[in-house]
């Protein structure tokens, strides 16, 4: 392949809409993912294995979603496609498609000690936001630090996790794996929980030095 054909290649992949439609699919996905997380639970009780097909179709679904996180991302850099509108995106859509999911199982099936980390992480959420919304007004940006990677990272994972749980439970999986995904989850939620305290203070420290 010649440079100039090489050239025109990146080009027209720079031009492509894929990292943005991955970006779209995720936060479509968030909606969905809840919905059908309400749908199991409601047949928990009455057809345990219907609720069980059902919460590893949502298990699916949620990894495929969580994937275009990475992948969407690998994308627009290959093809140096990165756009503002892109980036401002793929933030809104880790925090649609993560919350969707966190409400509704925390409605739905979250234990009460599950369901505390969950507020702490949203709680957290809603207040970066808001500092985020505030230190823009005045021109500036507050950076996504590591920590907030990690914690995103357990979210996704602890998410995940639950899902798995809860259609081991209903398709009664050995008990070796029900405890094992019970566990994870409960692990990975609260390590979430604790990354979104710590991360939260950073971006206080973080904003205090700049103001």
């Amino acid at each position: 392949m010649t440079s100039s054909t090489t050239t025109n290649a990146n080009a027209a992949a720079g031009k492509s809409p894929i990292p943005t439609l991955l970006t779209v699919y995720r936060i479509v996905m968030g909606p969905v993912v809840a919905g059908m997380i309400l749908w199991a639970a409601t047949l928990v009780h009455a057809d345990p294995q219907i609720a069980g097909l059902i919460y590893a179709i949502i298990f699916i679904v949620f990894l495929t979603a969580a994937a275009t996180d990475w992948l969407d991302g690998y994308l627009a850099r290959k093809w140096n496609a990165v756009t503002p509108l892109g980036a401002a995106l793929d933030h809104a859509a880790d925090k649609v498609l993560v919350t969707c999911a966190l409400v509704a199982l925390a409605y739905a099936a979250l234990p009460m000690m599950l369901v505390a980390a969950t507020i702490l992480i949203l709680g957290r959420d809603v207040g970066v936001a808001g500092l985020r919304e505030g230190i823009s007004a005045q021109g500036k940006s507050l950076p996504v630090g590591q920590l907030g990677k990690w914690k995103a990272a357990a979210e996704m994972a602890g998410v995940g996790a639950f899902l798995a749980f809860q259609a081991s439970v209903q398709l009664s999986a050995p008990i070796s794996v029900v405890l094992g995904l019970d566990w994870a989850a409960r692990l990975l939620i609260w390590s979430a929980a604790v990354l979104a305290l710590v991360s939260g203070a950073q971006y206080v420290g973080a904003l205090m030095k700049r103001t």
